[in-house]
């Protein structure tokens, strides 16, 4: 269930226009093992409000005050807000990929 705030939150990001096409937007967000989980809002091929497990995270994209997250599955899905500890767990992510870019790899996450 949505509170107000997490509602006002998902129709803002809803409003926005952002530089790639959009295929989902995620509440309640946080990076797991490479994926992003939360609930899924006008996301293809997920019901309104179910949880949701992308693909490995690709690109992670700062648009403003959002997030775009590109996954292996060419999703570009929006983050609408991060749970408890979600922030830090995508920071956490962009630090391996800057540090995978410092090395020269593939910016693949073992």
């Amino acid at each position: 269930m949505l509170t107000l705030l997490k509602k006002a939150k998902l129709a803002d990001a809803l409003l926005d226009d952002y530089p790639e096409v959009i295929t989902g937007y995620v509440v309640d967000a946080k990076v797991v093992s490479g994926c992003l989980v939360g609930v899924a809002y006008k996301t293809w091929g997920y019901a309104r409000g179910e949880k949701l497990i992308s693909g490995s995270i690709t690109q992670v994209i700062e648009y403003g005050q959002r997030w775009l997250i590109k996954t292996g599955e060419q999703d570009c899905l929006v983050v609408v807000n991060f749970s408890r500890g979600g922030r830090q767990s995508l920071l956490h992510l962009i630090d391996l990929f800057d540090s995978a870019s410092l090395a020269h790899s593939r910016r693949c996450l073992h």
